[in-house]
């Protein structure tokens, strides 16, 4: 009997710490009250872009990011949150117990970057975002599958997946948008050029390079031996064989070829 008495005295013991814990945790949150920051939506909702919550004496109490809440007791608050090119300040946020204070920000742009490999998975590749200028400034840089908050500009994107890196031009970032670039399953293409006089092989007395179509910006290169073989990212290419054999043309340029993801493509470029 006695056993029994103390399992019931034990279980109430616990049973008022319970509740007693219970009335500390409403009395609590009856003291606080809640934070929000909302930056465009579902759209800015979890950008890396921490902002930094100050208490009227400008000692930071907290963080909070986009789409997310922050509990905090009655008073006056500062918001600052920096966005890559700039930072945006709220003053004068009042937090009364109990009650919600939303803090609504719209006057940026949002950056994400997303890649997918074969098994639909994004593998956290490197992003580099510049100025346009011809400094190429490096303004951020993250990985794939983030999404940051930007101040309104035009940027350069590069992503740095294999097996050369893909680039954006020019993204406009507008505020109160989200410039959104995705990077499927890229599979590179092959290409083998083959060099040759009378119709037969010189590849050991050839040097090629490979040129992004209609420009002079050097993709790939091949010194001289038994084959001249890429792997190239789809696209538009120019081909240019230097002859060192000393017989024939020394150079020439063969006919720009078009590459298609996966494909396996051959060239003959004549040197005579």
């Amino acid at each position: 009997m006695w056993i029994r008495e103390a399992i019931m005295n034990r279980l109430f013991s616990i049973s008022v710490s319970i509740a007693l814990l219970l009335c500390a945790a409403l009395a609590l949150a009856a003291e606080t009250g809640t934070l929000k920051l909302d930056v465009l939506g579902e759209i800015g909702a979890d950008a890396r872009n921490p902002a930094r919550v100050l208490s009227a004496g400008g000692k930071q109490v907290g963080q909070v990011t986009a789409g997310q809440s922050i509990q905090l007791p009655p008073g006056d608050y500062r918001l600052v949150l920096p966005i890559v090119g700039g930072t945006i300040t709220k003053d004068d946020l009042k937090i009364e117990a109990g009650r919600t204070h939303t803090v609504l920000i719209d006057n940026v742009a949002v950056l994400q970057v997303d890649a997918k490999d074969r098994t639909g998975k994004d593998p956290g590749f490197g992003v580099t975002v510049t100025s346009t200028n011809e400094s190429r400034d490096k303004i951020a840089t993250f990985i794939t599958g983030d999404k940051y908050l930007f101040a309104p500009m035009l940027v350069d994107v590069k992503v740095d997946a294999p097996p050369q890196g893909y680039n954006w031009h020019a993204v406009a970032l507008k505020p109160g948008e989200r410039a959104r670039l995705t990077l499927g399953e890229v599979v590179p293409a092959d290409l083998d050029v083959q060099t040759t006089m009378a119709k037969l092989p010189i590849n050991d007395e050839t040097r090629v390079v490979i040129y992004r179509g209609g420009t002079q910006s050097t993709v790939a290169q091949s010194g001289p031996g038994p084959a001249h073989h890429f792997a190239l990212d789809p696209g538009d290419y120019d081909i240019f064989v230097e002859n060192l054999s000393g017989k024939g043309r020394p150079y020439t340029s063969g006919p720009r070829v078009h590459l298609e993801s996966g494909a396996k493509v051959e060239r003959e470029v004549p040197m005579d």
